[in-house]
């Protein structure tokens, strides 16, 4: 089906990826200790943000004796449905932010934010030969050259390659020709020169192979700027447009290009079309999506005849579709044409075959079907082709010329098959494996074959080519993991916890069997989301594999909130019934106890953005539970972000959390788990807690409020850090060695807390 800006990345890009067929607009999509911190009696007193820690301080002195960083109380109550909330550190959020761009003028908010991320240098100065060994064992992993597939595309072969001492990979490309050179066309390393933060958004290369379009952000706030470069004189063309979302799509004759572009405040409301060598202010509005509850999409269809165009909440979506083949219509606003009206509570993904617009859509299940309607009678009756089960959640489907790819979700697990779409005979590819990740990835529409990549916690990725019509497949990539890897030492299971609704909630579970002895207090770390029904499936990742090897058990609750056991998985996860997800995380913590992987007190946690969120509940509500919390970007403010409708996230959010604005029943629910507005007296685990200076999605107050919070709050001495990235966005930072360092100090957080290390 239709995979937003996703076509292009595999096109172009043969990493592996798994997509997200439908568009949604995210807060996020994703990441210490025996040492004593001063208890909140002696710190009352400190107020003055510009004075939490000595002028002189040094990451040399001892971190126990600092006195760390203490904001100031400010009055600030705002009153709703008649219940007041009180916000003394609303003073954080920095009176002239008005979107990431702005910065942080405030100079008493960039003094408590230094002032934090300097006691938290404080706490790992002592940890620093741990973590450059972990930063080590991690680099160490990575095979000194990776390599991607390389997918054919007319007369060449585009792949990626990645040396371990570089940031960022090298796309290139190979004619397929005798004694041809390979082209480096855009070495990511080069172009990132003279930037602490670059992130290439997405790159497209028109039809004919001659021009790259490519869009990038330079500062974490997610505002890409899009240019044009010729490939054949490595010329930067005059062409240059701000605020893009990122995704591009040619049309045929490769004279022009299909873009979308933000509002100032980050809302995708525009599509426009683009003429090479012409100006932005001469492009073409397409379309304009009006509600900025809303958010626009686009692809191309499979076989790339159509242009497939998407408004969405996540509530329903409304499809439009532009006939490529048409070159005078197809530039125009007339050229679109409607073929599934907006109807709430209806989802659908739309791809085209031979005549048929073919959809995955859940107007009778929320498990989805597949129908299909002839490309001249939209508006006809569905013929339906596969029905709506509710055991198995259909996710996606690719359209090849003589054969259909399906994914879909059984018991919580990825299954690929392989449809004849005549005789509509359906053929499984078998796994073995009792918990895994496994996704389909394709090349072109007329090919005899596609490829899948298939992983477990502790089976490293591995591409397969399958042959579509017999089945028979090849191995055609394994991950290297450099320095060796035995899997015999690691052992993987899925295991069920019941949670308190007597609802059965999957477990995915590894660890090294000579650092786990069952039933004594193994450290473990457990991983949740579980929001805007995205699941996290157990696929092999270095964070797995080092946290592993530093004798953690690491698992993932699959709660509610995800999509992991289907749609109504989600759905029973969000609106009044989001506290689901939260004791589902618990209730999965307490079965790991009760299975003997560990005992009460021995288990971390860690969950970024939304999953955030859930960290902070578990803080507030199960804190015996947790020895360590780690939450990422966190999103904890909820109830003054839900209020303020200037945040331009705030209102497309009220179809996840719901709109405690209009509704009392949803403020109510809402307050009630609210992270940052149920802190209480209490003692509470070892945190570490991150944001991004630049942070469009979780503002950079969020984390920095509730810490401030915590330490008001928090009658323990566990270690309590917070460390604002200044120069990253939701993602941290863009260099691969940025992005590892944010690990490993997070894992050397646990292993000190667990006392792993001295």
């Amino acid at each position: 089906m239709m995979k937003f800006a996703v076509k292009d990345a595999i096109l172009k890009e043969p990493i592996i990826l798994k997509c997200q067929s439908k568009l949604r607009t995210f807060f996020f999509p994703c990441l210490y200790s025996l040492l004593f911190i001063t208890p909140f009696e002696s710190r009352a007193m400190m107020l003055n943000p510009l004075e939490t820690l000595p002028e002189n301080m040094t990451n040399n002195q001892n971190f126990s004796a600092l006195v760390p960083p203490c904001a100031e109380k400010r009055d600030c109550t705002t009153t709703h449905h008649g219940i007041a909330l009180p916000d003394p550190y609303s003073w954080l959020r920095d009176k002239d932010w008005k979107d990431p761009q702005d910065g942080v003028k405030d100079p008493d908010v960039m003094a408590y934010i230094k002032a934090e991320n300097t006691y938290s240098s404080a706490f790992f100065d002592p940890l620093k030969p741990e973590v450059n060994r972990l930063f080590e064992n991690w680099k160490n992993h990575i095979p000194e050259v990776d390599e991607s597939i390389k997918m054919k595309d007319g007369e060449y072969s585009y792949f990626y390659r990645q040396f371990n001492k570089d940031p960022y990979p090298i796309y290139l490309r190979i004619k397929d020709a005798p004694n041809a050179v390979e082209e480096a066309y855009f070495d990511v390393n080069k172009e990132a020169q003279g930037h602490n933060f670059y992130h290439l958004g997405g790159k497209s290369i028109s039809p004919n192979h001659q021009l790259l379009a490519y869009s990038v952000d330079t500062s974490g706030n997610e505002f890409h700027t899009l240019s044009v470069r010729d490939l054949m004189t490595g010329e930067e063309l005059s062409d240059k447009i701000e605020n893009v979302s990122g995704s591009v799509k040619w049309a045929p004759d490769n004279k022009g290009f299909y873009y979308l572009k933000h509002t100032d405040d980050w809302h995708t409301l525009f599509l426009y079309y683009h003429q090479v060598g012409s100006s932005a202010n001469e492009d073409t509005l397409i379309f304009e999506e009006k509600d900025k509850t809303r958010s626009l999409g686009m692809g191309k269809s499979f076989d790339e005849k159509y242009l497939i165009v998407q408004t969405s909440t996540k509530d329903d979506d409304e499809v439009y579709v532009i006939d490529l083949a048409n070159a005078s219509s197809a530039i125009t606003p007339s050229g679109m044409t409607l073929i599934v009206p907006r109807q709430k509570e209806r989802h659908v993904d739309v791809s085209h075959h031979e005549g048929y617009f073919y959809m995955i859509m859940d107007d009778t299940g929320p498990n989805r079907r597949l129908v299909r309607v002839p490309v001249d009678k939209p508006s006809a009756s569905y013929e339906e082709i596969i029905s709506h089960n509710a055991d198995i959640y259909l996710t996606d489907m690719t359209p090849f010329k003589t054969h259909f790819v399906i994914t879909t979700r059984k018991e919580g697990l990825n299954v690929v098959s392989v449809m004849n779409p005549q005789t509509r005979e359906m053929k499984v590819i078998p796994v073995s494996d009792s918990s895994y990740d496994m996704s389909s990835m394709e090349n072109k529409y007329e090919d005899d074959h596609f490829f899948y990549d298939f992983s477990s916690l502790a089976r490293p990725r591995t591409i397969y080519k399958v042959n579509l019509e017999d089945l028979s497949q090849e191995v055609v990539k394994v991950q290297q993991i450099a320095g060796g890897y035995d899997q015999s030492l690691y052992h993987v299971e899925r295991l069920w916890a019941t949670a308190r609704d007597g609802v059965k909630v999957p477990i995915s579970v590894a660890y090294r069997k000579d650092k786990f002895v069952e039933g004594q207090e193994n450290p473990v770390l457990l991983y949740g989301y579980g929001s805007y029904g995205i699941s996290m499936d157990a696929a092999f990742s270095n964070r797995a594999l080092n946290y592993m090897n530093s004798g953690f058990v690491f698992a993932i609750a699959h709660i509610r909130g995800g999509d992991d056991l289907g749609y109504q998985w989600y759905l029973d996860g969000k609106y009044l019934k989001k506290k689901n997800t939260f004791h589902d995380f618990i209730d999965s913590a307490q079965a790991l106890c009760d299975k003997g992987f560990t005992k009460p007190g021995h288990i971390s946690a860690m969950g970024g953005s939304a999953g955030g969120m859930l960290m902070g509940y578990i803080a507030n509500n199960a804190p015996e539970m947790f020895k360590g919390i780690a939450a990422i970007v966190p999103f904890v403010d909820v109830m003054n972000t839900m209020l303020d409708k200037s945040l331009p996230l705030t209102e497309g959010e009220f179809l996840e959390w719901g709109n405690p604005i209009e509704n009392k029943d949803y403020f109510e629910y809402m307050l009630s788990y609210s992270p940052y507005d149920n802190v209480s007296r209490q003692t509470y685990p070892a945190m570490f807690i991150s944001g991004g200076l630049t942070d469009p999605r979780v503002t950079y107050w969020e984390p920095t409020k509730w810490t401030a919070k915590l330490r008001e709050m928090n009658t323990g001495s566990n270690p309590l850090l917070l460390k604002i990235i200044m120069a990253a966005g939701h993602g941290g930072g863009s260099k691969r060695d940025e992005r590892i360092m944010e690990e490993v100090e997070i894992l050397a957080f646990f292993e000190k807390i667990h006392g792993l290390i001295g």
